[in-house]
């Protein structure tokens, strides 16, 4: 039996975005029905990296790949895996935590830290786990199939380890390091049941120029 799931956040009016806990959108009404108008239409502010998100090269590099730059293809992903791994406040993820265990023909891989469970307090934007640099290196030297990876975090970047989590940026999605670069989704909404996972559909909104993206993800399950 097929099962569909949601694997992001729908935005809101108030999001948590990296560094601050309650960050709001603005909405605004430009046309609405019941005051006399035919239908209802609204306007709304927001800043890319809000909500689930995808980064692309351009985050960190300029002439590089944006959002839009990709084929429709890049986005199926027929061999995600999900690894569930137990993380503390600020702590950065290094290639002994799991790379032994990310199979080779992995192309997205999927953290499934529980972390999503403070998304509504501040530490989750504010303590959050982070992504080493050498991860990344490893990860495109050694499992050259892995096109992206997402976790349930605000962020790659640990706010308590700036520094640290710029660098790993740099090192997943730097286009002229040997491998491919690594595409960040972050700020998953892994609280499913996610046995059976067999495909993910991410859709990124198209904005031209943009160097990432919010997105929608889809988890397809075998159950």
């Amino acid at each position: 039996m097929r099962r569909i799931e949601y694997l992001s956040y729908p935005l809101e009016q108030n999001n948590p975005v990296y560094g601050k806990p309650d960050q709001p959108m603005t909405i605004n009404p430009v046309k609405s029905i019941e005051s006399g108008d035919s239908c209802n239409v609204y306007s709304f502010a927001m800043e890319n990296h809000w909500g689930t998100h995808v980064d692309g090269p351009a985050h960190f590099f300029s002439n590089a790949p944006g959002i839009a730059d990709y084929p429709a293809e890049f986005w199926l992903f027929s061999n995600p895996q999900v690894i569930n791994i137990k993380v503390k406040a600020g702590q950065i993820i290094s290639p002994g935590d799991l790379l032994e265990i990310v199979a080779e023909t992995t192309d997205l891989l999927i953290l499934k830290t529980g972390w999503y469970k403070y998304r509504k307090n501040s530490c989750y934007c504010l303590e959050n786990p982070g992504i080493s640099p050498e991860l990344g290196t490893l990860l495109r030297k050694k499992r050259k199939n892995i096109r992206a990876i997402g976790f349930d975090f605000i962020s790659l970047s640990s706010y308590v380890n700036r520094m640290i989590g710029r660098q790993a940026h740099q090192v997943f999605l730097n286009p002229d390091s040997e491998g491919n670069p690594i595409l960040i989704i972050e700020d998953m909404c892994l609280g499913a049941d996610l046995k059976g996972l067999k495909e993910v559909w991410v859709a990124p909104l198209r904005l031209s120029s943009a160097d990432s993206s919010p997105c929608t993800v889809i988890g397809v399950f075998n159950d």
